[in-house]
């Protein structure tokens, strides 16, 4: 697909939005734009995860996240497909098969996509602040001997999570995203200082123990794209990827890097 230049105004003019839907530390995140459905087939709004993170590079690092609810998914060059856990027994990288993941940001300063189809019910994305960036080390180094940079096992990290996720959503340090259908854009840099972690829907594990597995949520990165896409996922196989985009990956971070 040919990709054409455009800004989120030229977006906005045609969908319904939302400003300022979150609020962390006290202040306002946060954009969400409502794709009317009979433009949902329509470039832009068809194009793969790359052509949002890189034409709305500007928006992404004013809102800190950019939210198209229910917006179709488009799978192309994705560089990670996570479900359950327990559906990536065949793997050997603790961001498939752990229920919980330590706070991170992905490559920084360059953002992330994440791209669900249904409702993701039993994980989502933890998102923090700084502010609870901060308390989450504080936590370990207070409740784990081996501190926070020490690896150890899933059932303590689930633990972490059960005390600080609800805290930090109580506190307004965190929240709760990715786990309703649509495509969400995340800041990795210095401008909102976000953190972000695959965390456990504990009370609806619970509640279902013997569940089979859920949706698949859907991430790109550009590094990953370029880098290391076929460690992120031994399985991950030639399904979905697309030559041509790609290199319109390349092109573009070279252009940005040449401009810096």
């Amino acid at each position: 697909m040919t990709r054409v230049a455009f800004e989120l105004a030229d977006l906005l003019s045609e969908c319904r939005v939302q400003e300022a839907c979150h609020r962390l530390d006290g202040s306002a995140l946060g954009l969400k734009v409502f794709v009317p459905p009979e433009l949902q087939n329509r470039y832009p709004f068809n194009a793969s995860a790359y052509v949002f993170l890189q034409q709305l590079r500007a928006a992404i690092w004013e809102y800190g996240t950019l939210e198209f609810p229910e917006l179709a998914l488009n799978k192309v060059n994705h560089t990670l497909c996570q479900r359950a856990p327990k559906q990536h027994g065949y793997s050997t990288n603790p961001y498939m098969t752990g229920s919980c993941q330590h706070l991170h940001q992905d490559t920084p300063p360059f953002p992330t996509a994440f791209w669900l189809a249904e409702v993701r019910r039993y994980y989502a994305t933890w998102v923090t602040s700084q502010q609870g960036a901060r308390r989450y080390v504080e936590y370990l180094n207070d409740n784990l001997s081996e501190g926070p940079q020490t690896e150890f096992d899933g059932e303590q990290l689930d633990d972490v999570h059960r005390a600080l996720v609800p805290e930090s959503v109580i506190n307004g340090t965190g929240l709760l995203f990715n786990h309703q259908p649509g495509l969400l854009l995340i800041d990795n840099s210095e401008r909102h200082q976000l953190y972000h972690a695959r965390t456990c829907q504990f009370s609806a594990v619970h509640r279902d123990p013997d569940y089979g597995g859920d949706a698949p949520m859907y991430a790109y990165n550009e590094q990953g794209l370029l880098h290391y896409i076929d460690q992120l996922d031994s399985r991950r196989g030639a399904d979905d990827r697309c030559a041509e985009d790609l290199q319109q990956v390349k092109v573009f971070l070279a252009a940005e890097q040449g401009m810096t």
